[in-house]
Parts: C-alpha cells; structure tokens; sequence
C-alpha cells in the first residue's frame, strides 16, 4: 500500500507532468526544425509520400529517434539532419539522466 500512496502522491505526479511536458516540448520542438528538411535529406522517404505525409513523416522520425527505437527505415541523409539527430539523442540522454537522478 505505501508503494501505490507514494505513486499518487502529488509531488510524484508533478514530477511526473514536469518530465512529460519537457518531453512533448522536445518533440514538437524538433519535428519543427525537421519539417524545414525535405525528402532529400532523409533516406527512407520518396518524394511523393514526404509531399503527402510530411508531417507525419517527421514526427515518427523525431520519436523513433528520441525513443532510441531507430527502426531502420528511416535515416538522416544530409550533414545537417545528422548533427540535429545528435542533438535530439543527446537530449535524450540528459532527459533519461534527468530522470533517474530526479527519482
């Protein structure tokens, strides 16, 4: 019973909706700047379904890549889009770290 009082506790749940809304912050922040990036720029992406679903297109590539998931079909293609993955997975880390010290 003491686990579950300490996982309904409102400092616990506030640290839980602080890391949350950091992590939504981080997604949007990022499928942003990749949306700047056109098919050419991603391996795994035609031109004809990047212009239908560019969007979507970058979100699942912003989140397979924040979620250290990397599925494959999908790769930075172009020097830039690279350095920005890095810095996507490198805020990963710091968020896991983050998370772990916080806990």
């Amino acid at each position: 019973m003491t686990y579950l009082s300490n996982i309904l506790s409102e400092r616990y749940l506030k640290k839980v909706a602080k890391l949350s809304t950091i992590g939504i912050f981080i997604v949007l922040f990022f499928t942003i700047i990749f949306h700047f990036f056109d098919h050419t720029h991603f391996n795994g992406f035609g031109k004809k379904e990047d212009e239908e679903k560019k969007l979507l297109n970058r979100i699942y590539f912003t989140m397979t890549t924040f979620s250290s998931t990397g599925y494959g079909d999908i790769s930075p293609g172009s020097t830039p889009v690279k350095l920005i993955t890095m810095l996507l997975q490198f805020s990963l880390v710091v968020a896991m770290l983050g998370g772990v010290l916080e806990f």
